[in-house]
Formats: structure tokens, sequence, C-alpha cells
């Protein structure tokens, strides 16, 4: 990957809500390596206009949303607005704002698609081999190309041509298990999620805090434990959408509906053990369950102040 040269095939689509500074250290590097970028503002509610004006000046493209709709409406708008400004494209690399690409990334993730392409294959998305924080999920190789699981949104290119034949994300998720559901969806029609093994992302994902049972602090090797979590609204939509999901797909993919549950009820039961704010986020969690059996989507409960 070091050739560095930006692409005149792939435009990226960021999604922002309430971003930091850092967001334009991400940017200033998509916009590198792509034709165009644009940072859809996914209804922030303390914004820094200055962030959005530095966006601009470093030549991206800001699409402001009048409300809160989702990580799959701010996909879906900027993917719709992209396109429209070059109706060549070739890719849409989708992107969230605390993601940073290296070098070549872009490049790397276009010769994987043409080397799926040219052996063959019916690409959905494309996917770096590495995305900091998570195991690789390569499934298989078919003449010399890495086939993988379902991958994580953030990095992920998708050809216009896939699009057009999945159709845009599903907004009534919202949040979680949007890229999940494309992936299926896409799988269904034999377009698969191909693994760019040389390409990797940074990624922020959730928050680490200090294992504690009760008062009691818990350590491995001398060392604080650490947890990762999510904020405690996501656990409303973490288990409302799996439901969802798996009632969904459970008889088309029993494997991957099973898995699914059973690793969320994995976390979940950790993070109500060892992470505090546990009383919080079950309730999120009973809330998401029961709406989930009602097969209630949608944007959910109105997001508490601190939550």
């Amino acid at each position: 990957m070091a050739d560095t040269s930006q692409s005149t095939r792939t435009a990226a689509v960021v999604s922002t809500f309430n971003p930091h500074h850092n967001v334009l250290e991400n940017c200033a590097a998509l916009l590198d390596q792509c034709v165009d970028v644009v940072v859809v503002d996914d209804g922030s509610t303390a914004a820094d206009e200055s962030v959005y004006s530095e966006l601009e000046a470093l030549g991206c493209t800001v699409l402001r949303l009048p409300q809160n709709s989702g990580i799959a409406a701010a996909l879906n708008s900027g993917i719709a607005l992209a396109r429209s400004r070059n109706p060549s494209l070739a890719f849409i690399l989708t992107m969230d704002q605390d993601s940073l690409v290296q070098p070549g990334f872009v490049q790397g993730l276009e010769g994987a698609a043409g080397a799926a392409t040219g052996a063959g294959l019916g690409v959905g998305m494309v996917a770096p081999g590495e995305v900091s924080g998570l195991p690789r999920r390569v499934v298989r190789t078919h003449h010399g190309v890495t086939i993988g699981d379902e991958p994580v949104q953030s990095g992920l290119l998708i050809p216009t041509a896939s699009l057009d034949a999945v159709g845009p994300f599903n907004e009534q998720l919202f949040i979680d298990g949007v890229d999940s559901e494309f992936y299926l969806r896409a799988k269904a029609r034999q377009l698969h999620c191909v693994i760019a093994l040389d390409c990797s992302l940074h990624h922020s994902l959730g928050t680490m805090v200090p294992a504690r049972l009760g008062p009691w602090p818990v350590t491995w090797r001398g060392k604080p434990l650490m947890v990762r979590t999510a904020s405690t609204w996501r656990y409303y939509f973490i288990v409302r959408n799996r439901v969802l999901l798996a009632a969904r797909f459970a008889l088309r993919e029993p494997y991957w509906t099973a898995r699914g549950l059973l690793t969320d009820l994995r976390h979940l039961t950790v993070v109500s053990v060892l992470a505090p704010g546990r009383r919080q986020r079950l309730v999120a969690a009973r809330k998401g369950l029961a709406d989930g059996l009602r097969r209630k989507s949608g944007p959910g409960p109105e997001r508490q102040p601190g939550t």
C-alpha cells in the first residue's frame, strides 16, 4: 500500500454527531484518497460549529440533517448527495467520525474489489483486514481472494452497483445492526464481503472502564481489569435490533442468528456484573427486548441526559 494517490472512483461518506476536532484529521486523510468526502451531521444537539466550518475549509461537503435520524439515514443521505455530485462513482466508503484511515487504504480496498471481480465473485462490500479492537472474520478463500463474515460499517467500501442491487441501509433500525442487516441482504444476493488483508483501520470501539464487583475493584495480574461498554442508551438498540434481525433472518441464517444472540447476551452479562451503571443499562435492555418482541422499530425512546 505504498501508493497513496487519490482515487477518482471513490467518495467517502462520514456520519457525525457532536463531533470533536479529531474528525478533522480523519477527514483530511480521506480527502487525500477519495475524490469527494461528504460529512453528514446527524442532527447534532451540541455541535461545535467551528468543526463544521473547518471541515468545509478542508474541502469536505457538509450536509446537515434537521434532527437525529440514525446512522442508516445519515449514510443514505450522504450517499445520495455524493452520487448526485458524481454520477460516475464506482464506490462509496462509509466511515464513522472516530475512524482514521492509513495511507493507501482506499487503493487497497479498491484493489481487493478488482481481484474479487476478476475471480468471478460478486462483491457486496470490501472490509479492511484489521479493525482495531476486533478479531479478523476470515471465512474462506476463493482463487486467492479472501471472503469474510459480516463486517463493521466503518471503513466499508461498497460498490455503487451493489447499493443499487441491495438497496439502501435500513433506517428503521436507526443504529445498531445496520451493517449486519445490509450484509445479510447482500449475502442473499450472492454478493460477498471481500477482505483486503493488507488494509487496517484505526477505529474507536466504546469506552473502557475499570471493572468492579460492587465496591471492590477487580484486578488481573496486578493491574485493574478494564471492561468495554457502550453508552447506556445503546443497549436499547443492541437488544431490540438483535431480536428484530433474529426474527427476520433465523430461518435463512440460523448460525448467524444464534451466534449473535449469544454474543450480545455474553456482553450484557459481563458489563452488568462488572461495569458501573448496570441498573440503567438493564432497564434500557429490557425496553429493547420488549419492543423487539413487539416488532417495534424506528428511533426508540427519547435519550435521557447523561446516558
